[in-house]
């Protein structure tokens, strides 16, 4: 008599790393798993959108989109124009400094006009003889020196001469503009002059206007970079996620505690990040006037108990948990 094992359908299967559950099973929603097991299931082919769809049951515009931003985001898989398939390995979170913005602005002609022909703007002794002769020019390339750590090249010196004279930037705000630059690692000469032209368009021509944009700009980036930690990102957000955080820390100033409040109710109440959600319980917070974790949860508990907020607290009609409830029971079917 010869024994054997009754394999079933053991005797073919396929491995999901540990990391992925380990890391991702909470943020991940059905769609984003579904769209995982069947690319792990077919390893090392690629699949169309339309094939992906069949496969998957995808119906609703955009699920297939969705799911497969949540993977390309953290490196799971990869995707182009034409299909997706899963990743060969599996890419570390990488930590990056925050950019000028969701997408730099393209230059104007003008500017490339003058980017193109720099090299007849500025020569070596116009660059000295500014420099000798005016303090705040002097200032400037003294900072701009600190920043690179040697004497400036002529392509460099050229630009930063541009600052000033081509999109009419103070002296000590384009050095403001330069300390930015290389605080966020983006020291091209094209990226600078990107970020120069924005600053300028957007009528940025003190030091106390430059600060207040930075601010902002780096109030933003905070709540960015800790929801990238939380999602375990390897990319930088979509630019329609990057609006929902503009609008979360700019338009409604919430700080980056409440936000990640927001974030920890999403995935209690939805399985996954979704931040159509998120948006809708900072978007009751904003027209509730609650401003902090102790109000919001003092609002759940008073619901829960059914007593109503004291009238002296109550900033608006509208109850935050039936909004929820609403917001998840349409999610969910």
């Amino acid at each position: 008599m010869k024994y054997s094992l009754n394999a079933g359908e053991w005797n073919s299967v396929f491995a999901v790393p540990t990391s992925v559950v380990d890391r991702y099973i909470k943020l991940a929603g059905a769609g984003a798993l579904k769209l995982l097991l069947f690319l792990m299931r077919h390893g090392g082919e690629s699949f169309s959108d339309d094939e992906l769809k069949d496969a998957l049951g995808f119906r609703r515009e955009g699920e297939l989109e969705d799911a497969a931003l949540f993977w390309v985001q953290r490196g799971i898989i990869k995707a182009d124009s034409t299909s997706l398939s899963a990743a060969a390995d599996e890419i570390p979170v990488q930590q990056t400094l925050p950019e000028m913005d969701d997408e730099p602005k393209k230059q104007s002609t003008s500017v490339r006009a003058v980017n193109d022909s720099s090299a007849a703007i500025y020569t070596a002794s116009d660059i000295a003889g500014r420099i000798n002769t005016d303090k705040a020019i002097s200032y400037l390339f003294s900072e701009a020196q600190a920043l690179y750590g040697r004497l400036l090249k002529q392509p460099e010196s050229r630009t930063i001469l541009m600052l000033v004279d081509h999109y009419g930037l103070p002296a000590e705000v384009a050095a403001m503009l330069l300390k930015y630059c290389f605080k966020i690692g983006k020291t091209s000469m094209g990226y600078i002059q990107t970020v120069a032209q924005t600053w300028s368009d957007d009528g940025i021509r003190t030091a106390a206007e430059a600060d207040a944009l930075l601010a902002k700009l780096e109030h933003r980036f905070a709540a960015e970079e800790k929801l990238r930690n939380a999602m375990h990102l390897t990319t930088k957000f979509s630019p329609k996620q990057q609006s929902f955080i503009k609008v979360w820390t700019e338009d409604w100033e919430f700080s980056v505690d409440m936000i990640m409040h927001a974030y920890d109710i999403t995935l209690d109440n939805t399985g996954g990040m979704n931040f159509s959600y998120t948006n809708k319980v900072l978007e009751n917070w904003h027209s509730a006037g609650i401003r902090t974790k102790e109000a919001a949860e003092e609002e759940a508990k008073a619901h829960k108990n059914g007593r109503k907020k004291p009238e002296a607290d109550s900033k608006s009609s509208i109850n935050v948990d039936d909004v929820m409830l609403d917001v998840l029971n349409k999610y969910r079917s």
